[in-house]
């Protein structure tokens, strides 16, 4: 059932006797509703207050990050678009730069730009500007310098004091084929059940999630949640993109399927505190998975599609997930997002994982549908 506020989705978790309640979104944990859940009676499981500034604010984030020691891509911090232009200006022969709004912004083609030049760079901070302007947002931006290197997702659980990190994703960002093309907010992961590289485990390890650990502790910062990194693997090891307080999407869905451990355990082991004796198990037979999200022609840039109705859901098969984030069905299904679904499957190697979501994105219909054709087969994991 769809609830509209968080006192009807109190009323409603009352009058069932819900004993926990989950919560996934940046939006719920800066509004304090983990707290108010909480204030109500329930067991709860998501990021306080105190801690969705990691994702909140990026700015907040890299200052965290360097008081820590944290390996990450070096940074500067603007409110102000005419100084960020005049810093472009004067470093972006040496280097260049990544535009990031600090706060989060649902609509990605304004949250990451990556510019080749230095006119697309000054174009992005001041469409930035104006777009937070336009919105009543702080008008905080970051100018990261661009890093090269293999980029992948790392999802940590954390239980307040331990941790226990699953098998690195490899989510695709960019729209068309080949990683070309504008920034999106996923397009496709693959993941691996593998076991790790020992050695870039122990990197990660040392340079990025044991500092974050120790900062978290040391600030008094409780979290027992996900915490879901973007990181590039560097010639000078890994370093941290950014933070997300929250599973990523297609990302963690990508390894759900490979899970033979409950999601339902995972939940109780951070709700308890008990990480460290929670016994991960994951798929021997089919350890690969690949998800691929189908969009709307318009995405990312505008609504263009949004209202159509989809067909073909019913064709799709019993070893394929789909997942929506909000699809309404009345009568029928119809695209409500630029990230119509994504579908996700696993198989005994890529290749079979690939053919069977494509099997199945196939049978799906709805004007102007799009999807990448290649997810997978960029994948260094395999």
């Amino acid at each position: 059932m769809r609830v509209g506020g968080i006192d009807e989705a109190i009323s409603a978790a009352m009058a069932r006797d819900v004993d926990t309640v989950v919560l996934l979104s940046i939006e719920q944990f800066e509004a304090g509703h983990v707290e108010v859940f909480e204030a109500a009676g329930f067991r709860v499981i998501g990021v306080s207050r105190a801690a969705a500034f990691l994702e909140g604010s990026k700015v907040r984030a890299k200052q965290f990050m360097e008081r820590h020691g944290v390996a990450s891509a070096h940074s500067v911090s603007f409110t102000d678009a005419d100084e960020a232009e005049r810093f472009l200006v004067r470093n972006w022969m040496d280097r260049k730069f990544v535009v990031k709004a600090s706060c989060y912004l649902d609509d990605i083609a304004f949250s990451c730009n990556v510019p080749d030049t230095l006119p697309e760079a000054v174009e992005a901070v001041h469409k930035l500007s104006d777009h937070l302007a336009s919105i009543g947002a702080p008008r905080d931006m970051l100018l990261e310098e661009r890093v090269e290197g293999r980029e992948f997702s790392v999802h940590v659980l954390i239980d307040g004091t331990d941790y226990e990190v699953l098998p690195m994703v490899r989510d695709h960002k960019q729209l068309l084929e080949g990683d070309k093309g504008p920034n999106t907010a996923g397009i496709g992961s693959v993941a691996a059940a593998g076991d790790w590289d020992s050695g870039l485990l122990a990197d990660l390890r040392s340079r990025i999630i044991e500092p974050t650990m120790d900062g978290l502790l040391e600030e008094g910062i409780e979290y027992r949640f996900v915490l879901y990194i973007g990181v590039m693997i560097t010639r000078d090891g890994p370093i941290a993109l950014e933070y997300n307080v929250r599973p990523g999407m297609p990302e963690f869905p990508t390894l759900l399927a490979l899970a033979r451990t409950s999601g339902l355990d995972m939940v109780a082991a951070l709700r308890d505190g008990k990480i460290g004796s929670l016994d991960l198990e994951w798929d021997e037979a089919e350890p690969c998975s690949v998800a691929v999200t189908l969009t709307t022609s318009g995405y990312p840039f505008s609504t263009d599609g949004f209202g159509e109705p989809i067909s073909g859901l019913d064709e799709l098969d019993d070893d394929v997930w789909l997942l929506t984030e909000h699809m309404p069905a009345d009568p029928v299904p119809t695209v409500s997002s630029g990230r119509v679904l994504t579908l996700v499957a696993r198989g005994s190697s890529f290749r079979e994982a690939r053919e069977r979501v494509y099997r199945n994105a196939d049978r799906i219909r709805f004007r102007g549908l799009y999807y990448r054709r290649d997810i997978g087969d960029l994948t260094v994991l395999e």
